[in-house]
């Protein structure tokens, strides 16, 4: 079978009789009809016309992963295409519990870029009890209603952490005392190792702890690593300091596998100072 293309959409007419006119499809008229044709070659049959004007549109074959899929898809069956599904989501089921999780957690929890120990920092004067912190990222107060047993001990209390991670967490919280409540270092590290093994996503802690002053007020700085919801492993320091009411705590998350991650958290920590 021969065609005329239409100038206009492309179309191709199949060339089966000599009054062919217009498009089929856009109704335009074709160039050269047969009667233009024959107007400038006289004598001339339309079995010449199609072959010298005519053109040949090759077939395509069948689209082999269609023709199968259309094969597959028959209402014959059916039953067949069910048991293979739910054979497939319940071992897609079983192996992302037991391979995917570790790799969700760790895309989600991604490792600190390098970018961060070469760009520009941030550094903030935050707080009523003033404590100046430099970091990559920048510290958005994100303060959290107390437990009202604690809420009766405090008088004041402020929460600063980051919004964009980066494979990075850092927790600054500031807390100051009613007078007649204990603040001691001892009280501060029970309260936080209680925080730390109460979250149900904290398992297999290890931590060591030294002694520190930051700018005259004593502390005490604790590193250790967890395992994070049983699928990937965590670093994390831990500042705390005590002033008399006051108390200062900074914890910093990183991937326990990222070295950026522990350089970044030294340089922070040392950038603390207290006003």
């Amino acid at each position: 079978m021969k065609y005329l293309r239409c100038d206009n959409c492309g179309h191709p007419n199949p060339l089966k009789s000599e009054y062919l006119t217009f498009c089929d499809i856009c109704s335009k008229k074709l160039q050269p009809t047969f009667a233009d044709w024959r107007a400038q070659h006289p004598l001339t049959s339309f079995s010449e016309y199609v072959r010298m004007v005519g053109i040949t549109i090759e077939s395509k074959e069948p689209n082999a992963i269609g023709t199968w899929l259309k094969r597959v898809f028959q209402p014959a069956n059916k039953g067949k295409l069910i048991l293979f599904f739910s054979v497939f989501f319940v071992l897609l089921a079983v192996t992302g519990s037991l391979f995917g999780k570790k790799a969700v957690i760790s895309f989600f929890y991604s490792k600190v870029p390098s970018s961060y120990l070469y760009s520009s920092w941030h550094t903030a004067t935050i707080g009523r009890q003033a404590l100046e912190i430099s970091s990559p990222v920048k510290l958005w107060i994100h303060d959290q209603p107390l437990e009202t047993e604690m809420a009766k001990t405090i008088e004041y209390a402020k929460s600063y952490s980051n919004e964009e991670e980066g494979g990075l967490r850092i927790t600054v919280n500031m807390h100051s005392y009613q007078p007649n409540v204990s603040n001691t270092l001892e009280d501060a590290m029970a309260a936080s190792h209680l925080s730390l093994q109460m979250k149900e996503t904290a398992t297999d802690i290890t931590c060591k702890s030294v002694p520190v002053l930051i700018s005259g007020v004593p502390g005490v700085l604790e590193e250790g690593n967890y395992m994070y919801k049983g699928a990937l492993r965590l670093s994390f320091s831990n500042l705390i300091m005590i002033k008399g009411s006051n108390r200062w705590q900074i914890l910093i998350n990183y991937r326990d596998d990222d070295q950026i991650g522990q350089q970044v958290a030294q340089r922070i920590l040392k950038s603390v100072k207290i006003k």
